[in-house]
């Protein structure tokens, strides 16, 4: 975006760091509150409202609901995966900031959810793991990834971002796990 246009650019230079902790401040509120809706909703992810109503009533769940492990609290892959992209993003970021280097975050972003996928087929992070979202025990665990997100990393397909939209779609599997693929 062009910092002549963007607000936040603006607002941090008349404003030296406050507008940076602030829009820092929005961006963990908004993870966090996406985390938590998530742990809220895992235990009944593929519930139907029909299920649901008749298990918790029919205001449906109202609190933390233990899923059929008696856990609470659990994220789905769908948190794993945001957290991954966060972290490609900020290397990203770091990256051009510090280096000048800027348009990597496409192979950066790849690069994460290979690590994700490794969170998925491995028990604990390994020995040689001291940093980063490998190194987080929580994280190595298979939370009902669809079939489309682990064949897409898997294949190691990445759409060029600079590529016009004119050109041909990436290969479709139709299903709703197809787009966060």
């Amino acid at each position: 975006m062009n910092e002549a246009r963007n607000p936040y650019e603006q607002a941090r230079r008349d404003s030296g760091g406050e507008a940076t902790a602030m829009y820092r401040s929005r961006v963990r509120g908004c993870l966090l509150g996406g985390a938590v809706g998530d742990a809220l909703g895992y235990p009944i992810e593929f519930t139907s409202l029909d299920r649901i109503r008749a298990t918790h009533g029919p205001r449906g769940v109202t609190g933390c609901t233990p899923d059929d492990l008696g856990a609470v609290g659990l994220v789905s892959d769908d948190t794993q995966m945001t957290l991954f992209t966060v972290e490609a993003l900020i290397t990203a970021h770091a990256r051009e900031r510090e280096k000048g280097i800027g348009g990597a975050w496409p192979l950066l972003l790849r690069e994460a959810y290979e690590r994700w996928l490794e969170t998925q087929s491995r028990p604990a992070p390994a020995d040689r793991t001291t940093s980063g979202l490998l190194a987080e025990p929580w994280l190595y665990a298979r939370r009902a990834p669809g079939n489309a997100c682990l064949s897409g990393v898997a294949q190691k397909y990445a759409p060029d971002p600079w590529t016009p939209s004119t050109a041909a779609p990436a290969p479709s599997i139709p299903t709703p796990r197809a787009a966060a693929r």
